[in-house]
C-alpha cells in the first residue's frame, strides 16, 4: 500500500502534478524536495489552502531537505535543467545526469524501498543513470517518456478524425526524443484501423507532428516547457501503481533481451501495477519498426559513452 508519495523538484512538472494526487489519491503523506527550500514551502502551504475544497487528510510538507523523502513508498524524480528554446534533449544530458547520480545515492540511502518515476529529460538517458545507481531492479525504475508522447498522438488523431479520444488506439514507443517511433498502422479506432477515418496525407502529417511537439510547446514557451500534459503522464503512472490498476502504459525501462535488446532504456509497453513494472510486453514489430529500434539502441549507446 502506498502511503507516502515524494516529490524530487516543486517546479511546474512537480507541483501540478502534487496537485493531481491531492484531487484524486488518498495517501498519508506527500512531500515536495527542492533546492530552493522556499519554493517547496510556498507550494506545500498553497497546496495545503486546497485542503477544504479537495477535503483530503494528506499531510504535505515542502522542504530543500533530501532526508525528507526518508521511507518513501514511491518518488519522483522532476527535478533538473528544463529544455529551453534551441537545446536538443541531448544538450541537457551533461547536466541533469550529474543531477540524477546524486539524487540516486541519496533515494538509494533514504527510500531504498520504494518505486522510482523519472521525469528528466533526456528521459531514457536519466532512468539509465537512476537505475544503474541506485542499482534497483529494473521494474522500480520507471521512466515517463513514451506515456506523453501516446497522448500527444492520440490528441493530434482528435484533432484529425474529431473521433472522441475514448475510441482511439496508438502507441508510441522507442526513444522520448524526435526519433521516437509513431507507428501508425497500430492506431486504431474502436479495433478498426485508423485509415478508415482519415486521408493518408493527413495521417502522414500527424506522424511527423508527434516527434515535433514538445519542440514547438518549448519554442512558444521559450525559458520553460510544457508541463500540464507531462504532468498528468506521470499521474497516470502514480496512480496505476497506487490503485494497483494492472494498466498498459508505455514507459522507459532497462531492456535485458527484450526485443533483441541489451542494457538500453527504452520506451515499450508495460503492465504498471503496486510492482512497479510488472511484465514488459513484447510487441510484434515489422522489419520497419525492428531497424528502428535497433537504430534507437545504437544512438543510445553513442551519447551513453
Amino acid at each position: 500500500m502506498v502511503k507516502k508519495i515524494s516529490i524530487i523538484g516543486a517546479g511546474n512538472v512537480g507541483s501540478v502534478l502534487a496537485f493531481s494526487i491531492l484531487q484524486k489519491l488518498d495517501i498519508k503523506e506527500l512531500v515536495l524536495v527542492d533546492i530552493s527550500g522556499k519554493l517547496a514551502q510556498g507550494i506545500a502551504l498553497d497546496l495545503e489552502d486546497t485542503r477544504k475544497f479537495l477535503n483530503f487528510s494528506t499531510q504535505i510538507k515542502g522542504t530543500k531537505n533530501i532526508s525528507a523523502i526518508k521511507n518513501s513508498d514511491l518518488v519522483v524524480v522532476t527535478a533538473g535543467v528544463t529544455r529551453k528554446e534551441g537545446m536538443t534533449r541531448l544538450d541537457l544530458f551533461k547536466i541533469n545526469s550529474k543531477i540524477a547520480k546524486d539524487l540516486s545515492a541519496k533515494i538509494k540511502k533514504f527510500a531504498p524501498f520504494s518505486i522510482v518515476i523519472v521525469v528528466t529529460n533526456p528521459l531514457d538517458f536519466i532512468t539509465y543513470v537512476v537505475v544503474k545507481e541506485t542499482n534497483f531492479s529494473r521494474f522500480r525504475v520507471i521512466g515517463m517518456g513514451s506515456g506523453l508522447d501516446t497522448a500527444r498522438l492520440i490528441n493530434l488523431l482528435y484533432k484529425t478524425t474529431k473521433i472522441c479520444c475514448t475510441s482511439l488506439e496508438g502507441i508510441v514507443f522507442g526513444l522520448h526524443t524526435k526519433d521516437m517511433i509513431v507507428s501508425l498502422k497500430r492506431a486504431k479506432v474502436n479495433g478498426e484501423s485508423i485509415e478508415k477515418f482519415a486521408s493518408l496525407e493527413k495521417l502522414k502529417k500527424v506522424e511527423e507532428q508527434v516527434p515535433l511537439r514538445g519542440a514547438k510547446i518549448v519554442s512558444c514557451l521559450k525559458n520553460k516547457s510544457a508541463y500540464f500534459s507531462p504532468s498528468l503522464a506521470v499521474y497516470q503512472l502514480v496512480e496505476a501503481i497506487v490503485k494497483d490498476k494492472n494498466e498498459i502504459i508505455p514507459v522507459s525501462v532497462l531492456l535485458e533481451g527484450e526485443y533483441g535488446l541489451k542494457d538500453v532504456c527504452l520506451g515499450v509497453p508495460c503492465v504498471i501495477n503496486h510492482k512497479g513494472i510488472e511484465k514488459i510486453i513484447e510487441m510484434e514489430l515489422d522489419e520497419r519498426e525492428k531497424k528502428k529500434m535497433k537504430i534507437a539502441q545504437e544512438t543510445f549507446r553513442e551519447c551513453m559513452i
